[in-house]
């Protein structure tokens, strides 16, 4: 118990002496060093930390460099030229945006932790309890897996090492593997672990990090700012193909012990679904899962608010396009007649303002003058709609179209209603659907009616292989449609269009959405660029 509070008095004192703001500071030269880490246990908990705070240096950027090229977004006139030269996909070596060094700091670092962690336990056996041993390797685990996956999708090929002694001075010297040559690597590690430690073992940090002390937001926000293990475990998997186990885990996950959480029910419709992006996360964990915190009082801030908006003092570098607005404006609501995408589209994701339009989703509830110069609002790593998404995905390419079209449309609870004594799974558990019945959908919860693949019926799809395959595919695209909207903004939507348009090797499915946001003269150019898959990815020369 002295021990617990020592650790709960080292991670107090960080959270509110400006003396310790260093270990949510990032400094992507900061490296562990060998002679000063891990000379007392508390120092692994501050270690951890370290780990945790570098992700604040990418999440933005990993919003720019793949949401700028979607369709979502555009620069503006006060945009530098790196930013040009990423919309046009023409990035060089030396822009700023597409320097993966945040992404690999991560990784030097948690090789680093995890080196001198499993050596400490060795050398001490009994300094650090079973529990927090695995809870640290498990969370550094997965801390790597993200990054590195991250990585892979950006960049389509990583210098991949575990080699503690690795700096990032010597990244150039690694020989690089393709993306799908790293997806294998990613699932041994989350799977098999370190020092017989996997990615899968979760834990509330409230218990260990303030032992005997009544939960506080500190404490809630500490249990969101890792990649939960199911969410990318599923994503790995979809990635992989392995689409069996993406449900398996997923529909354990959805259901959560029968609680409220990640069901995508009524209690967060309509207009409070913004609501996910712009109040305290703490009070939001029906629908997040996992994000990145940042704190304007600590000197934690990020770029997206800074970016989108015009009011001053923010920069106004992007702004959404017109063909992105557009799909919003073109969505059915769930009336059956009236048109707009009440609330996810204008006012909530983007926003007419100072005479320009500008994405909205994260300032929505930060635009007074006391608030829009703060830039701390979270970034969303996981949330429920992810996890449904890999679900719907999953599912359709089971075979199984009704139950994946209830995750995307109007939910399980009607999926049971108009099923009854033909349920299937993995929504033919009895006692499960007590809780599940909460699902409205991805579209009812924001009050928009169902959609369906066009030119090919699911009864069609039963008798007939080419029909059945027709129907997947269009199925799929409806969900690139769908995550286009629902995830703008959050660095999903361009990861999701690449690994369907991969899986139908069908580049058009990317290249023609893409390419309809660029100038008239300039959209077949591009729309034929992109038919090539290599070039989706940014690049940077690590040399």
């Amino acid at each position: 118990m002295k021990k617990k509070y020592l650790i709960y008095s080292l991670v107090l004192s960080c959270f509110v002496a400006a003396g310790c703001s260093s270990y949510f500071e990032v400094d992507t030269n900061d490296t562990l060093l060998e002679e000063d880490y891990v000379s007392e246990s508390n120092e692994l908990y501050s270690g951890y930390m370290g780990v945790a705070a570098k992700m604040q240096a990418l999440a933005d950027q990993t919003v720019f460099l793949s949401d700028l090229r979607t369709d979502l977004l555009e620069p503006t006139v006060n945009a530098p030229q790196d930013l040009w030269d990423l919309y046009n996909y023409k990035e060089k070596t030396g822009n700023s945006f597409a320097n993966p060094r945040a992404y690999y700091d991560l990784i030097v670092n948690a090789n680093v932790y995890l080196d001198k962690v499993v050596s400490y336990r060795k050398k001490y056996p009994t300094a650090i309890e079973d529990s927090h041993y695995q809870a640290l390797i498990s969370g550094v685990i997965r801390f790597k897996v993200w990054t590195y996956f991250t990585l892979g999708k950006l960049y389509g090929e990583v210098a991949y090492f575990d080699d503690a002694k690795i700096t990032l001075e010597k990244l150039g010297e690694i020989p690089v593997i393709s993306f799908d040559e790293l997806l294998p690597k990613l699932i041994v590690l989350m799977e098999s672990g370190v020092d017989g430690v996997n990615g899968r073992y979760v834990t509330n940090w409230g218990n260990i990090l303030f032992p005997g002390v009544n939960t506080s937001a500190q404490d809630l926000v500490w249990n969101m700012i890792c990649p939960s293990p199911e969410p990318l475990l599923m994503e790995l998997y979809l990635w992989n193909k392995e689409y069996a186990k993406v449900v398996s885990v997923g529909i354990q996950f959805i259901y959560d012990a029968a609680s409220g959480r990640y069901k995508i029910g009524n209690d967060d419709y309509n207009a409070e679904w913004i609501q996910f992006f712009t109040r305290d996360p703490v009070t939001k964990t029906r629908g997040l899962i996992n994000i990145v915190p940042y704190d304007f009082e600590r000197n934690q801030t990020n770029r997206l608010i800074k970016y989108f908006s015009n009011t001053a003092p923010s920069v106004y570098y992007l702004k959404p396009t017109t063909v992105a607005m557009e799909r919003y404006q073109r969505q059915l609501r769930y009336d059956g007649h009236t048109l707009g995408d009440l609330y996810r589209g204008e006012n909530y994701t983007y926003y007419y303002q100072n005479g320009d339009w500008v994405i909205r989703k994260f300032s929505r509830d930060r635009e007074s003058a006391s608030e829009i110069y703060k830039n701390n609002v979270h970034i969303v790593i996981y949330r429920d709609a992810d996890v449904h998404f890999f679900m719907i995905e999953a599912l359709n390419n089971l075979g199984s179209f009704n139950e994946a079209e209830a995750l995307l449309n109007d939910g399980i609870e009607l999926y049971l209603s108009r099923n009854a004594g033909n349920l299937q799974y993995p929504f033919n558990d009895q006692v499960m659907n007590t809780s599940l019945s909460r699902n409205w959908g991805v579209r009812r919860r924001v009050n928009l009616y169902p959609v369906y693949p066009s030119g090919v019926t699911k009864e069609e799809a039963k008798t007939d292989e080419d029909k059945k395959r027709a129907y997947m595919k269009a199925l799929d695209e409806l969900v690139v449609q769908e995550t286009l909207m629902e995830s703008a903004g959050e660095a999903k939507a361009y990861f999701a269009m690449m690994r369907i348009a991969k899986r139908w090797n069908d580049p058009a499915i990317l290249a023609d959405i893409v390419a309809a946001k660029y100038p008239e003269g300039q959209r077949s150019q591009m729309q034929q660029y992109l038919m090539t898959g290599a070039n989706w990815y940014v690049k940077y020369n690590l040399q």
